[in-house]
């Protein structure tokens, strides 16, 4: 008998393996899975791939306190975009133009 999972399920088993240091053979195996479903659902879950019947959507922006001083103005602050597949690090400074040419490029290669 084949197994139903909900979209919610999904989400969070493929959030779990995404987690530094997480074994996909052993969340697959804890889920009941095989390691190559959950690759095809870590894979279909890629932005601009298709996951069950629903398009993964944006996700709200998250500012997180590092505790590291940057200066008054928050120009020395680093940027941080995260997904599930990758972590794009922009430097104090990066012009408006240089980050829309590196998420051009990333959105490209997906």
């Amino acid at each position: 008998m084949r197994r139903r999972w909900s979209a919610e399920a999904k989400a969070r088993i493929i959030a779990s393996s995404f987690e530094p240091g997480a074994n996909i053979a052993e969340i697959a195996r804890t889920h009941g899975l095989l390691p190559q479903q959950l690759y095809a659902w870590r894979h279909d879950s890629i932005p601009g791939k298709r996951l069950s019947s629903k398009k993964m959507g944006f996700v709200p922006a998250v500012i997180e306190d590092a505790g590291g001083a940057g200066s008054a103005d928050g120009g020395g602050d680093e940027i941080v975009i995260r997904t599930a597949a990758l972590a794009i690090h922009v430097p104090p400074g990066a012009s408006e133009d240089h980050i829309a040419r590196v998420l051009a490029a990333v959105s490209r290669s997906g």
